[in-house]
């Protein structure tokens, strides 16, 4: 059976010992790449958001807005106040406009994020889970075992897990877990989405995120390992526990941790394109918007409408609103079903 022969390949990985010597510490790859992964995605989100505020202040600094109507045009005997701008003006609120859709974008997917979660711990403490073992025991026959939480992280355990698992294997999945919760590995797969999210006209970097959730599963794995002194055994018979017991073998045997069980190291390769196409993008934004701005010229006035029969920079908005309003209706036919606080398929060790 494939679950005996996997098992038994794991089993013949195990690490050297070399007489009362103490293991060797395993090697832990998949733990720096997933660092350097996140350092990445922080770095250009932070490049992204800065971008975004140098445009919108490029934006500020081009157009002069005022209380006095100085541009006006008679419509049926009414007198209306209008902006007027240059084509520079114009481009820059067209920029101004798709960073103002960025920021939009991504504030709707923290606060997304930040929901799910909340209905998460709302959920938990009408179940008012039980300690054991350093983690929450939760009243559910299913095999779970998972690490939730943005600011505070901790770990879940089922009782269905419990009465699966043996000493050794629930060890191993809680150690799985435990460095989840101490790398606050939630709040950084949560902000690699956000990122995806918001930079949207980015082709493949959702997949460099499922890269990093793939890396973030190998490095507690190895984490795992290195508790049991190097014994990838204990570890992998828990996956094959949750995958028979679920009968869905893809939610706990996904390849790359199968290839780490058996000893193979994780591959990964630094996403020079991606980056590159990201930078080009917003140094295009940046420099366009730069230098458009040195003969942008525009005015507007904030008289009401409404109030007093004159347009006010309500109509100079309207640009940058309707391309965000647009941006976010293609977002939403495009985005998938919303995500929830713990999928059982990424949550089981």
């Amino acid at each position: 059976m494939r679950s005996i022969s996997i098992l038994t390949r794991v089993g013949s990985t195990r690490m050297p010992r070399s007489g009362n010597r103490p293991a060797a510490a395993p090697r832990m790859p998949a733990q720096r790449v997933a660092a350097r992964m996140f350092t990445l995605n922080v770095a250009l989100g932070t490049l992204a958001f800065a971008s975004v505020l140098l445009v919108l202040t490029r934006l500020a600094e081009s157009w002069r807005i005022d209380g006095r109507a100085q541009h006006t045009v008679s419509i049926l005997g009414q007198r209306l106040s209008y902006p007027v701008a240059n084509a520079g003006a114009i481009a820059v609120a067209v920029l101004a406009g798709f960073g103002l859709i960025v920021l939009i974008v991504a504030t709707r997917a923290a606060a997304r994020e930040w929901r799910a979660n909340a209905g998460f711990h709302r959920a938990m403490a009408r179940k008012a889970p039980s300690r054991a073992h350093g983690a929450r025991i939760i009243d559910d026959d299913r095999p779970l075992a998972f690490c939730a939480g943005l600011i505070h992280p901790r770990v879940y355990v089922s009782r269905g897990a419990l009465e699966l698992l043996g000493a050794v294997e629930l060890s191993a999945v809680l150690a799985h877990e435990r460095h989840h919760a101490r790398r606050h590995d939630p709040l950084r797969l949560a902000s690699t989405r956000v990122l995806a999210d918001a930079l949207f006209f980015a082709p493949r970097l959702r997949d460099l995120v499922q890269q990093q959730h793939s890396l973030a599963e190998i490095g507690a794995d190895e984490a795992a390992v290195a508790a049991a002194g190097g014994d990838r055994a204990p570890l992998a018979s828990a996956m094959l526990g949750f995958s028979e017991a679920s009968g869905d073998e893809t939610v706990a045997l996904a390849p790359e941790r199968i290839d780490y069980l058996l000893g193979e190291s994780p591959r990964w390769r630094f996403p020079l394109a991606l980056v590159l196409v990201i930078c080009f993008c917003l140094a295009a934004f940046v420099t366009l918007a730069a230098l458009i701005t040195e003969t942008a010229r525009g005015s507007a006035t904030l008289a009401l409408p409404l109030v007093s029969a004159k347009p006010c920079i309500v109509m100079l908005s309207l640009i940058p609103a309707g391309a965000a309003v647009a941006g976010l209706l293609g977002a939403r036919r495009r985005a998938k079903p919303s995500r929830v606080a713990v999928r059982p398929s990424a949550a089981r060790s």
